[in-house]
């Protein structure tokens, strides 16, 4: 199933290893520099790959951009791994 994951990068280079990993159907865009880290969303084709773990970020869903008709699915995700469990 498609993932839709939203990343902050130190530098660029840090974007291009994971935006190299980019195949097939997988859609990337760049949202710049915000709060000094370098921005993207990535819809991928399948599951994230390990290696972008480490940079993902949460913002509050849905802020600025998403992928129509995937927000459902990244509100969804932000519930299951960004919102500490309240047990």
């Amino acid at each position: 199933m498609p993932t839709f994951r939203k990343y902050a990068f130190p530098k660029q280079a840090d974007a291009d290893k994971v935006l190299a990993l980019c195949t097939g159907t997988t859609a990337a865009v760049a949202l710049g520099t915000l709060d000094g880290l370098i921005s993207y969303d990535i819809l991928w084709e399948g599951d994230a790959p390990a290696i972008a773990a480490k940079y993902e970020t949460w913002p509050t869903p849905c802020g600025v951009h998403s992928f129509l008709g995937w927000d459902e699915q990244y509100t969804a995700d932000y519930q299951e791994f960004a919102t500490p469990s309240t047990l």
